[in-house]
């Protein structure tokens, strides 16, 4: 029957063998705890803050294309302000004694004051007034002329022109001289090329037969 032996060790020797055998049991449950997609966890987060600080390129096409919907708007605003400063010198009242004797004004016997107003809105108001007092309906049932009426005005410094568009859609025509009168321009409001006047005129509105000078009020 074999016996076994006893190995003693030195004392030495067997403390560097225990240690090497705690750190290989620490190094096996630290290997067991880290999950095995650590290393992808890791990249992502250090990838994160890079995305938050370069934001999607969509969001700043979005910013941009806002930024460019006003310029629309800001360019009619423009052309809105030109055209209100280029009427702004014609803004007023203007006025000429029409005998009745001229079909135009169609009254009975004297005169009556033919009155222009230009709005700065673009609006043209024209107005009859006979003996004193506005024409009344009464006595305009049986004329092709209303006594009172709004239609449109545009001006072309440029040219020295100033048409008054009426809402039939004919259009009077005016020259502008240097006090800033108004002259009807017979010509252009009653060329035959122009049908809306034509058509106008032929309806039965009383045809201008002379080049009326208008009076702007100071």
């Amino acid at each position: 029957m074999m016996k076994w032996k006893s190995v003693r060790l030195h004392p030495k020797l067997g403390g560097a063998l225990l240690a090497c055998l705690c750190v290989s049991l620490i190094l096996a449950a630290c290997n067991r705890s880290i999950p095995p997609n650590a290393d992808q966890i890791a990249s992502a987060a250090e990838e994160q803050p890079t995305s938050a600080a370069h934001p999607p390129q969509s969001g700043k096409k979005l910013t941009e294309v806002a930024g460019q919907a006003s310029i629309p708007n800001e360019a009619a605003s423009t052309v809105q302000q030109d055209s209100t400063d280029e009427q702004a010198p014609y803004v007023g009242r203007y006025h000429v004694k029409i005998s009745c004797k001229d079909d135009f004004v169609q009254c009975s016997e004297g005169a009556a004051e033919y009155i222009l107003t230009l709005a700065a809105d673009g609006s043209a108001y024209r107005s009859i007034v006979y003996t004193g007092k506005l024409f009344s309906e009464k006595m305009a049932e049986d004329s092709n002329i209303q006594t009172y009426r709004r239609d449109t005005w545009s001006v072309n410094p440029e040219d020295s022109e100033l048409v008054v568009h009426l809402e039939e859609g004919a259009e009077f025509y005016y020259r502008i001289d240097k006090q800033q009168n108004l002259i009807l321009n017979l010509d252009r409001t009653l060329d035959l090329d122009n049908q809306m006047n034509q058509h106008l005129f032929a309806a039965g509105y009383p045809m201008p037969t002379q080049a009326y000078r208008l009076i702007k009020d100071q």
